[in-house]
């Protein structure tokens, strides 16, 4: 963990010049001003230290906006923080929304009740701005996490450090993550494009290695690779599609979406399966019993694979999946020549 320098002269001088906000009940009172302030260190710590909670249900509180105190909205949010979302699914409420996109929407409530001008912001208008800003980041949105970096970073209050960092690597993820699948779709440059892209996102993702900036360059990454696959599945040759399944597994395999990747590399194999048998029926090329046996192994290893992940949704595709893949086996066994 870094240094924070002047951090005990700084939360001395703001609890000495804390005021209550006028429609946050949750700062009515010294002693409750203070458990918002330790919310903040937290808040602000969270972003110091090293990834492993995983992510859990939480409930969701059913409260009428006024209800959303910045006491509520911090503690939650923070709860959070450390999720790595690459490896572990990412948090929900009990009923099934993104944790962080619920604490951005109680955000613009709790923000639309206060002064829109950051000149005119109280401590508690530069916390609400700050968890919007790690909110923002948690749910990819670069450009606009930076932006609200920079207002908080410009208040000259203890969270302007870390929010001046906070901008600086957003705009970096900003500048990468700018160019939209439309815009590199059709370049005939577009193979090169993709992989210039995964490239990028790799060397991010070992830059921030540790911190809580990486599991978001390893999504990225995952994100890009995955098109890479897609690309070539569509426009190269099959061998070269297994190819890049094989690498988009062998290179995500602590991420929450390997099971996805092994039935997509298991999917690969099942076409080719199949095109083994089907050139043969049209008398393309005489039945390579060998290759058809050795491709149907290896279909059926990647499916199995799948299924022994812990989700049940990926487990039941898997056996799904098998289960298919055998019922043809089975009649491509029955017709051969």
């Amino acid at each position: 963990m870094t240094e924070l320098p002047g951090f005990t002269r700084g939360i001395a001088r703001e609890l000495r010049s804390a005021r209550t906000l006028q429609h946050c009940p949750a700062m009515t009172d010294r002693s409750t001003f203070k458990r918002v302030l330790l919310g903040v260190l937290l808040l602000v710590l969270g972003g110091c230290q090293t990834l492993g909670s995983s992510a859990k249900r939480v409930p969701t509180a059913e409260l009428a906006p006024s209800g959303y105190t910045l006491t509520l909205i911090v503690s939650e949010l923070q709860m959070h923080l450390n999720d790595d979302t690459y490896r572990m699914r990412r948090p929900v409420t009990a009923d099934g929304r993104d944790v962080f996109a619920v604490a951005l929407w109680r955000i613009s409530l709790v923000q639309r009740e206060r002064p829109k001008d950051p000149a005119q912001w109280e401590n508690g208008d530069i916390v609400l701005e700050y968890a919007r800003a790690r909110a923002l980041e948690r749910l990819r949105r670069y450009e606009d996490s930076a932006d609200a970096y920079a207002r908080v970073a410009n208040t000259g209050s203890i969270l302007a450090d870390h929010a001046t960092e906070g901008h600086r690597v957003m705009r970096i993820f900003a500048r990468d993550a700018g160019d939209t699948v439309e815009s590199i779709a059709g370049s005939e440059r577009e193979l090169e494009l993709l992989e210039a892209r995964v490239d990028k996102w790799r060397e991010l993702a070992w830059e921030y290695r540790g911190t809580l900036y990486e599991p978001l360059a390893l999504e990225q990454a995952e994100a890009w690779e995955m098109l890479r696959a897609d690309w070539i599945a569509r426009n190269g040759e099959l061998d070269a599609a297994i190819a890049a399944c094989q690498r988009l597994v062998e290179r995500h395999h602590p991420s929450k979406l390997y099971a996805k990747h092994l039935i997509r590399l298991g999917d690969r194999y099942a076409e080719a399966v199949q095109r083994v048998h089907l050139r043969s029926r049209a008398k393309l090329a005489p039945f390579d019993e060998e290759r058809y046996e050795a491709l149907l192994d290896q279909a059926l290893s990647a499916y199995e694979l799948a299924g022994e992940e812990r989700k049940s949704a990926s487990r039941r595709e898997a056996r799904m999946k098998i289960e298919v893949l055998l019922a043809y086996h089975r009649g491509t066994v029955a017709h051969a020549p």
